[in-house]
C-alpha cells in the first residue's frame, strides 16, 4: 500500500497553483500526495490520521493533532517558521519537526533593504504626489543622508547576517542584538554588538528585525521600545508580525514618535481592510513577499521535498527542528 503524504494550510496552495511537483516527487517515495483543502478540524483529524509525512504552512498543529497521527515520521513546516506546531508534542509522538531555513535568505535581506531605503526616501510619499499629477518634492521633507547612520540588526542569524553583507556597501555603522550568537561572529562581521536591546534602540537611526516568533519575542517591539528610539528613526520588518506590537506602532507612526515603517508583515495575515497602518503615508506595507523569487519558489519546493522523501525512504533529514527525537 503506497505511504500517504497530506499537505495542508492556505498559503501551501496560495505558493503554489498546482502541485504536479509534488505528486512526482511523492512516487519517489512510493506515496501518494493528498492535498487537504478545508478548515474543518475532524476532517483534517480523519485526513491526518493514516499520514506517513505532513506538510504544512501556518496551519496550528496542536498535541492533539500529534496524537492523531499514528503513521507520521515527518512534519515538514514548507517555510523558515515553525512557531504554530507543537513541537515538544511531536517529539515526544517520534515525530521528526523539520524545515527550509536557507532557501529564501538572499530575497529577504534584499527586501528589508529595499523597504528601508524606500522609507528613508519617502518613496511612498512621492510616488502618491506625482500619481495625483503633483511635481513637488517638497511632500517628502525632512529626508536625510544615510551614509554614516547606524543601522541595529535584531537577529544575527542567517537572514541577519546576510543584511550585514548586502549594506556593506551604503557606508552604514552595524549594530546588532542577538543573546544566542558567539562574539566572535559579532568580530568577524566587523558588527558593534549590544548585549542589550535597549541599548541598541537607544543608539541606531534605523532597525531590522530578523528573530523568530517564540514567546520570548512576541512584542517585543511594543510602546516601550517604541519611546527608545529616535524621533527620526525607521522600522523594517520581515520576520513575523507579532514580533511588533502593531497597535503602538500605529500610535507611534501617527504621532510622530518614529518617522516610519517598512512592514512585510502584520499581525494578522492578511489584515482587515480598514487597518490603519494600511492607510499611512510614512508606512509601506508589502504582502508577506519578501522570500519571493521564482528562484527561490523552486528551492523550496525542491529542498522541502528532498526532507520529505530523505525521512520516507528511510534516511536523516537535514535540517532538524528537534533532533532529540532522533534519539528516542
Amino acid at each position: 500500500m503506497p505511504k500517504k503524504i497530506v499537505t495542508a494550510g492556505d498559503r501551501v496552495y496560495l505558493k503554489f497553483f498546482d502541485l504536479d511537483f509534488f505528486h512526482e516527487r511523492a512516487k519517489e517515495a512510493d506515496a501518494d500526495l493528498c492535498p487537504f483543502r478545508e478548515f474543518d478540524e475532524n476532517k483534517f483529524k480523519a485526513a491526518i490520521a493514516d499520514a506517513d509525512a505532513l506538510i504544512v504552512i501556518d496551519r496550528p498543529l496542536t498535541e492533539e493533532h500529534m496524537t492523531a497521527m499514528q503513521k507520521c515520521k515527518i512534519i515538514l513546516a514548507l517555510q523558515v517558521g515553525y512557531n504554530y506546531i507543537d513541537v515538544k508534542a511531536a517529539t515526544e509522538n517520534g515525530i521528526i519537526v523539520s524545515n527550509v531555513p536557507s532557501y529564501g535568505k538572499e530575497q529577504v535581506a534584499v527586501h528589508a533593504l529595499a523597504l528601508m531605503l524606500s522609507v528613508y526616501r519617502r518613496i511612498k510619499i512621492m510616488s502618491e504626489e506625482t500619481s495625483r499629477g503633483g511635481w513637488n518634492y517638497n511632500v517628502g521633507k525632512p529626508q536625510f543622508d544615510t551614509r554614516g547612520k547606524k543601522l541595529g540588526i535584531i537577529g544575527l542569524g542567517k537572514i541577519g547576517r546576510t543584511l550585514v553583507r548586502k549594506v556593506q556597501g551604503l557606508e552604514l555603522e552595524i549594530l546588532a542584538y542577538d543573546p544566542y550568537i558567539a562574539d566572535d561572529i559579532f568580530e568577524m562581521l566587523n558588527v558593534k554588538r549590544c548585549y542589550e536591546l535597549n541599548d541598541l534602540l537607544d543608539a541606531v537611526d534605523c532597525i531590522s528585525l530578523h528573530v523568530p516568533l517564540t514567546d520570548e519575542t512576541y512584542h517585543m517591539i511594543s510602546a516601550k521600545e517604541l519611546t527608545l528610539l529616535k524621533k527620526e528613526a525607521v522600522l523594517i520588518n520581515t520576520c513575523r508580525g507579532k514580533v511588533i506590537d502593531e497597535k503602538a506602532l500605529c500610535h507611534a507612526l501617527k504621532n510622530n514618535i518614529i518617522a516610519g515603517a517598512g512592514l512585510d508583515v502584520l499581525e494578522k495575515e492578511p489584515p482587515d481592510k480598514d487597518n490603519p497602518i494600511l492607510s499611512l503615508s510614512n508606512a509601506i506595507v508589502t504582502p508577506h513577499a519578501a522570500w519571493y523569487t521564482e528562484e527561490s519558489l523552486e528551492r523550496l519546493k525542491v529542498q522541502g521535498m528532498d526532507e520529505v522523501i530523505r525521512v520516507l525512504n528511510g534516511g536523516r533529514p537535514r535540517n532538524v527542528v528537534n533532533p532529540e527525537v532522533l534519539y528516542k
